[in-house]
């Protein structure tokens, strides 16, 4: 068979294109199976910290996490949230004052979290109930168009739901409640951020800060911190049932979806 001078250029464009799509999903296979954890870049010279994503989630007027740290959680703009979060070399460690530090002041030594010493419960679980409600709320607003929204939203969901309840849970200083609902959160976390990641978003409304892949890392870093704070190892259960209680929540629940 003889092939003309002007078929050559469409048979190598769509050979390109083919190898372009196999290789997309060969990467995008190989991400799937990976469990994913967030990476930070810190850079002392400035004192500012990046997310794996390129975006700023703290700046500081010391060098107050120590290079090479996973699983940072930085100082909140909230009145009840304090101090720094951050694992260097497989241990948990937190920063107290972090947003009081002025540049000629003295930067506060990072304190080592020991593991179920249930010191930070209260700010740990307040984080993440917030951080949870925020993703639940992003993905209400724009990214219901996606194959298989409904049951990542409950998902989603019944993860600020044992937020909340950690988080009332603490106050009523019952931490066996709080080491039961916590085992197997780790999974159904993960399970939603393999269900997420490559959805595609229609932006309908800004909810917090940063975009859905971000707030994923701050809420798997705040859930390691407090899983190591309550004494919680991870484990391979993938579900976790939802905990008693309800109340109104800023984030629609499930049942209220078209």
């Amino acid at each position: 068979m003889t092939i003309s001078n002007k078929t050559w250029p469409m048979l190598t464009g769509i050979l390109a294109m083919f190898i372009a799509t196999d290789a997309h999903a060969q990467i995008h296979h190989h991400h799937h199976n990976n469990r994913y954890n967030p990476g930070y870049h810190i850079d002392h010279h400035d004192h500012v910290v990046r997310d794996s994503h390129g975006h700023v989630i703290g700046r500081y007027h010391h060098d107050v996490v120590h290079q090479n740290s996973t699983y940072i959680v930085p100082h909140s703009g909230s009145a009840h949230q304090h101090g720094t979060y951050h694992v260097h070399n497989g241990s948990y460690y937190y920063t107290p004052r972090t947003a009081s530090i002025s540049s000629t002041s003295v930067a506060p030594s990072p304190v080592q979290v020991q593991f179920g010493s249930f010191s930070h419960v209260d700010d740990l679980a307040s984080r993440l109930e917030t951080l949870t409600n925020e993703f639940c709320l992003d993905l209400y607003y724009n990214y219901s168009h996606n194959p298989g929204f409904q049951e990542t939203y409950t998902e989603s969901y019944q993860l600020l739901q044992v937020a909340q309840f950690i988080h009332g849970a603490e106050h009523a200083h019952d931490r066996n409640a709080i080491r039961s609902k916590l085992g197997g959160m780790d999974s159904l976390f993960h399970h939603v951020q393999d269900d997420v990641r490559g959805w595609t978003r229609h932006h309908h409304r800004q909810v917090g800060q940063l975009g859905i892949l971000s707030k994923m890392d701050m809420i798997e870093s705040t859930l390691h911190h407090l899983m190591n704070d309550v004494g919680v190892q991870a484990t391979g259960g993938n579900e976790v049932a939802p905990p008693p209680g309800g109340g109104l929540n800023v984030a629609p629940p499930p049942s209220t979806l078209p």
